[in-house]
């Protein structure tokens, strides 16, 4: 045996257990899977066995799911279909055995992981903090296909089942108990007692009865048929609310459950199966596979050869938006935080924010007021430079002026150790030339963080030309501790995503001043798979802000990142976006109506092709993007397009902005980036590496 060891003792307990040979993780190959239908033909028939436990040898890891190399590689139906067939008969053969089954789960049960453990008669899971619980198929853009939607609605409901596995939710093991999803929750280092208890229950033919007591079940209400029907269209309703209906795979999830509710178990996979074909197969599962893989190689990543220090103590100067969003990141994974302002008043609007962020949290049953509180007892204050000496690490969030930031940096050098770093949270400014009068420019590095900084999982690393290594490592290794992906991009204006971004929120503008309409705009590049239209994002953005980065890149750039007259136009009149109330939108609470007096700005209406539009806005960025690998900015395209994907919304589905532009052809942007150089300008002239990858076939994704 590869993959699997079993043991018996004399009282007819044997245990399985999955060992990924080679390997800190178990997944489920189908050669692991051949192996355990080969294992349970051999078990049936052993009448000594009276109960199965299903283990695994891996710290903090029961099965993480299927193996996603083999999903990546599924292209033809047929055999698809007959693999997933065998494996449908395996999760069969396992709960039909003769004999008790109980998964163990300790540590993460995802997918197909949970799939198995689903055909077990019993489950078992640790409450540690490494365990997590759930079918997470539908991230990947396609959905459980081993039994997963058949064998949890029975145990959970209808309803529910719809919630977990549409929203691919990662279940903590009380929570799992909590619904039914298993039978057990203890510490890790009660497992053994836990099993114990099992076995004596099963032996006095106890434990069956206790446990189908304990089980949620299908809900009364739910067994007639007109209420399941509603259930169904309200899901769907909101699943396109928030998608767009571009992610097909949450939509066929809910339509599997409700057409098999009522079929055998064997109808039902059969179901499940006809909808997984499809899904397996098509683009957008293969470009959410992609990026999946780009971002466990970005866990991995460290950007720097050198060794990290651990951060203890931390500090934030300039506590506005992005301040205030930064503590309170440092604040919620217990990193003590001392925040420096010159008003007490700033200090107090910044611990109302952070507050409410913990609030949310509360709502959603994820952190008790106990908690909160000692969250926030990590946050000090000064108005003055007390308590700063001490600091590992020293976050600037003030403007996005030059002159204010070398002040900052100035007065934080007086008072901090010399092995303090000090990070800036600028947007487009280079460090080597923000820190050249410093007296410890290695300990200086760029940590771009976005707005807002709850939500927004993307933080870009910038390092100046005497940056040292172990500071590049130390705030790679920070980002990740406050659960984000840290990307290190290149010294330019900018940087990466805003010197993509920019000239898509330019030239949206244009063609507003040009004759076409906000709205149409904002309505079409939504329709394209952006979380917001360009406008949109420039009012939640600021417009000031939006104006004084796009003088930054106008500067460095020159004539192809000229900046529409409009934005200064906008500041000038004080419609700054959602901040002053007024910009592209009227915004009150949570309702927007375009801003009528935006017409004085234009003077005249044209309507643009909708092809048009999109390549305008697009195509832009993709040329840019191509200009950022050739100059380096960004490792590879991968990394520019997980980049885009996190830190503009780049819709996932397509698999990032280059990944687009392989899709499209290369050879055709290149064609149509010229067309649109002719029309509108030398902004849209084809990067010289397009043109080149175009002429010899190439393209960014081999």
């Amino acid at each position: 045996m590869k993959y699997f060891n079993l043991k018996k003792d004399d009282r007819g307990i044997a245990t399985l257990t999955f060992d990924t040979p080679d390997s800190n993780v178990n997944v489920l190959c189908f050669d692991a899977l051949y192996e355990l239908k080969h294992l349970l033909s051999e078990i049936q028939i052993q009448k000594e066995i009276k109960v199965l436990f299903i283990e695994s040898a891996k710290e903090d890891i029961f099965i993480a799911g299927a193996d996603i190399n083999e999903i990546k590689a599924f292209k033809d139906e047929s055999i698809v279909k007959e693999m997933l067939s065998k494996g449908q008969e395996i999760f069969n053969l396992l709960e039909s055995l003769p004999f008790i089954t109980i998964a163990v789960i300790d540590g993460a049960c995802l997918g197909g992981g949970l799939e198995l453990a689903l055909a077990c008669d019993y489950r078992i899971a640790t409450n540690d903090v490494h365990t997590r619980i759930g079918l997470v198929e539908v991230s990947l853009g396609i959905i459980p296909g081993l039994g997963g939607t058949q064998r949890l609605m029975p145990l959970v409901g209808f309803t529910k089942a719809i919630e977990l596995i549409t929203a691919s939710k990662r279940l903590k093991g009380d929570k799992a108990l909590k619904l039914g999803v298993v039978d057990a929750s203890v510490p890790s280092g009660y497992l053994e007692f836990k099993k114990e208890e099992f076995v004596k229950e099963i032996f006095s033919g106890m434990l069956d009865h206790k446990i189908q007591q304990r089980r949620k079940g299908v809900k009364w209400y739910e067994k007639f048929l007109v209420v399941r029907t509603f259930i169904a269209q309200m899901a769907c309703r909101q699943i396109e609310k928030k998608t767009g209906g571009h992610y097909p795979a949450p939509l066929k999830a809910v339509d599997v459950l409700e057409e098999s509710f009522d079929k055998t178990l064997n109808e039902g996979l059969q179901i499940e199966l006809r909808e997984f074909l499809t899904l397996s197969t098509g683009k957008i599962s293969k470009n959410l596979i992609e990026l999946f893989f780009t971002s466990e190689k970005l866990k991995k990543e460290t950007f720097s050869k050198a060794k990290s220090k651990t951060i203890h103590t931390t500090g934030v100067i300039g506590v506005g938006t992005m301040g205030s969003g930064i503590a309170w990141a440092l604040s919620a994974k217990d990193i003590p935080v001392r925040l420096k302002a010159r008003k007490m008043s700033s200090i107090a609007k910044a611990t109302a924010k952070m507050m409410k962020n913990f609030e949310a949290l509360k709502r959603r049953g994820r952190l008790s007021d106990r908690e909160i509180g000692l969250k926030m007892d990590r946050v000090t204050y000064t108005t003055g430079v007390d308590g700063l000496s001490n600091i590992d690490m020293m976050i600037e969030a003030v403007s996005e002026d030059r002159t204010v930031k070398h002040k900052v940096f100035e007065e934080l050098e007086a008072v901090l150790g010399k092995d303090a770093i000090i990070a800036t949270n600028t947007s487009s400014l280079g460090i080597t030339e923000l820190v050249k009068e410093m007296k410890y420019p290695k300990r200086f590095v760029g940590m771009h963080f976005f707005n807002p900084v709850a939500k927004m999982p993307l933080v870009e690393i910038i390092a100046g030309e005497k940056t040292s290594g172990k500071t590049v490592a130390t705030v790679v290794q920070l980002a990740k501790r406050l659960g984000k992906t840290p990307i290190k991009v290149g010294e330019c204006a900018g940087f990466l995503i805003n010197r993509i971004l920019l000239p898509y929120l330019n030239e949206s503008a244009k063609m507003f001043e040009e004759g076409e309409s906000v709205e149409r705009i904002d309505a079409l590049l939504e329709a394209f798979g952006m979380p917001m239209g360009p406008f949109t994002l420039a009012d939640e953005v600021g417009i000031d802000i939006g104006e004084k980065v796009s003088a930054i890149l106008y500067e460095a750039y020159a004539e192809r990142m000229k900046p529409s007259a409009l934005l200064e136009q906008m500041t000038a009149k004080e419609w700054l976006g959602k901040k002053t109330g007024t910009g592209f939108y009227t915004h009150k609470g949570r309702k927007k109506t375009l801003n009528s007096q935006l017409e004085m700005l234009r003077s005249k209406k044209v309507e643009l092709k909708e092809n048009t539009i999109l390549d305008r806005a697009i195509l832009i960025m993709v040329n840019e993007a191509a200009r950022c690998l050739e100059e380096g900015v960004v490792d590879n395209a991968r990394y520019l397009d997980m980049a885009m994907v996190m830190g503009t919304g780049f819709p996932a589905f397509r698999g990032g902005l280059l990944r687009y532009a392989d899709a499209e052809g290369l050879e055709s942007i290149v064609s149509r980036l010229s067309t649109l150089e002719t029309e509108y300008g030398e902004r849209f002239a084809p990067a010289s590496s397009l043109v080149e990858m175009a002429e010899n076939n190439k393209r960014f994704y081999p």
